[in-house]
């Protein structure tokens, strides 16, 4: 998909838990083949000459032919049915899940798991077993929104779950999602671990982390998303994320 912008409408807003809001949409029906990991920049058209800076990022949770798409997100403004969108999308690329990979274990520290959701039921579709860890505000997720077929782990305050070793093992592919300012700190230890592991024998695209940090334009124009990367090699997280194979990122 080449990213464009459309307009949409908010069919129905949802409240699913105290924080999280769903917004089924009225989309382009090129943009039901977004994929998981994808996203959507946003803002409400109203009736005004001001447009604003910054867009908001929408987190797509669902798609149904041949136009709904649900996005889910923590909500900045109220939002009403029949309000028309501005559409910048698809931001980023879809998760690459590797070939062959049938067990695939998805880490949620301190953060809602929604970009878990269509990829988790994208997975589960595949016949593909699916953990999710989950700790501290991710506990808080209403579990109902997921797949019944994910094994859901929860994590306690000293980074350990139950059978930590065991699940690290057992997964063919790993994803993390912390949030934006953790994101150096869990993904460096959990790599430390799983490097340790495995004896540095990692294979590429094993270990992967999301990195949603706050977007300006999102196209890589700006280039204020930029991720450290090895081999003097900077990443940009709207347009070569949301995933990035760690083994590839510094942390130093």
């Amino acid at each position: 998909m080449t990213m464009r912008e459309t307009q949409a409408i908010i069919e129905r807003v949802r409240r699913v838990s105290a924080e999280l809001l769903q917004l089924e949409l009225s989309v382009d029906p090129g943009l039901i083949e977004i994929k998981p990991g994808q996203s959507v920049y946003a803002w409400v058209l109203e009736n005004t000459t001001w447009t604003p800076y910054l867009r908001e990022q929408w987190i797509p949770v669902s798609v149904r032919a041949p136009h709904a798409l649900t996005v889910e997100f923590v909500p900045e403004h109220d939002y009403a049915p029949g309000q028309v969108v501005s559409l910048l999308s698809p931001v980023g690329k879809p998760i690459p899940v590797r070939e062959n990979s049938s067990r695939v274990l998805l880490i949620a520290e301190n953060v809602y798991p929604t970009p878990f959701v269509m990829l988790a039921r994208q997975l589960v579709n595949n016949e593909k077993a699916v953990t999710l860890v989950l700790s501290e505000r991710a506990l808080h997720y209403p579990l109902e929104l997921l797949p019944p077929e994910v094994e859901i782990l929860r994590r306690d305050t000293d980074w350990k779950w139950p059978e930590q070793v065991e699940t690290l093992n057992w997964a063919d592919q790993v994803i993390l999602l912390a949030p934006a300012m953790m994101q150096a700190t869990v993904y460096g230890n959990l790599f430390e671990a799983i490097r340790q592991l495995r004896q540095h024998q990692i294979p590429d695209g094993y270990i992967c982390g999301l990195f949603y940090p706050r977007l300006a334009c999102g196209t890589g124009a700006c280039q204020a998303c930029q991720i450290p990367g090895n081999d003097h090699a900077d990443w940009l997280a709207c347009s070569d994320g949301p995933a990035l194979d760690l083994k590839k990122v510094a942390f130093a």
